[in-house]
Order: structure tokens, then C-alpha cells, then sequence
């Protein structure tokens, strides 16, 4: 059986530490605790949705909240590192619990999905879209190291 490619073990501590702030930075910026901070950036493709007059069209520019994606893609970045390196000793059992929280957290996952689809519309349904894309790997990195400390 071909073994997983995973990151080095070292990588897991500085997934740690970029994983959980952005997290907890991430829920105080949805939630209005963080002030909006508004920055124009390139982008591929801007297809006018803020409604602010902005160019409709390829590599134009567009204006974004800051921190809702900053702590987003750290979010990913750091649940990368964290559920996708070695551990000190990586053995079968360790490759069971990693395939087993995959499974868990994408059955979890799209039952929610489920659930949103049939009890909540409008822009809220967007919101809960955009926040369950983070869920699946948020899941499988608290089930795996849970699953791991259990053990």
C-alpha cells in the first residue's frame, strides 16, 4: 500500500500557531467584533458585484474587506500543516484515524450542507456557504488530533 506524502513533523508546530489565531480572528470578524478595513487589490476577474461602479472585466482592480480573507486563507494555510503533517511516529493506525476523520468530517459537513438547503434561503444561506467551505478541514484537524489524544 503506497503511504500518504505528508509534510515534515516540524511543520505541524508552526501549523499550530498560525491555525488557531486565524480561526478565533476569523470568528471575531464575522461576528463585527474587528472593524472593517477595506483594501483594492488586482484581481483576475471582477464581475461587479459590490455594486460600487467598480470595472466589470479581467486583471482590474476591486475592493475587498481585509480580514475576512486574510484570516481565511491562514485559516487554510495553517489547517494544511497542521492535518497534513507526519506525526513522530506515523504507522497504520495513524493512517486509519487520518482517513477515518476525513470520513467523519465530510459526513458531518455535508449534513449540514443538507440541513442549510432545505431551512435556510437569502443572503444568510450565502453566509453559511461561504463559512462551511472552511468546515471539512476544520473538522478533520479537531477529530484527528482529538482521535490522537484519546488514544
Amino acid at each position: 500500500m503506497k503511504t500518504l506524502q505528508l509534510f515534515p513533523h516540524r511543520f505541524k508546530k508552526m501549523g499550530w500557531f498560525i491555525f488557531i489565531p486565524s480561526l478565533i480572528m476569523g470568528i471575531l470578524t464575522l461576528s463585527g467584533v474587528i472593524r472593517k478595513v477595506e483594501i483594492s487589490v488586482p484581481v483576475f476577474f471582477n464581475n461587479g458585484l459590490s455594486f460600487t461602479g467598480e470595472d466589470v472585466g479581467f486583471f482590474k482592480t476591486t475592493t475587498i474587506d481585509l480580514f475576512p480573507n486574510l484570516f481565511g486563507i491562514l485559516i487554510i494555510i495553517g489547517g494544511i500543516l497542521v492535518g497534513f503533517s507526519k506525526e513522530q511516529t506515523e504507522d497504520e493506525y495513524i493512517s486509519s484515524l487520518r482517513l477515518r476523520s476525513v470520513f467523519w468530517s465530510l459526513i458531518v459537513s455535508y449534513t449540514l450542507i443538507l440541513l442549510l438547503f432545505v431551512t435556510v434561503f437569502g443572503s444568510v444561506f450565502f453566509t453559511m456557504m461561504i463559512i462551511i467551505m472552511f468546515l471539512p478541514l476544520v473538522l478533520y484537524v479537531f477529530r484527528f488530533n482529538y482521535l490522537l489524544l484519546k488514544k
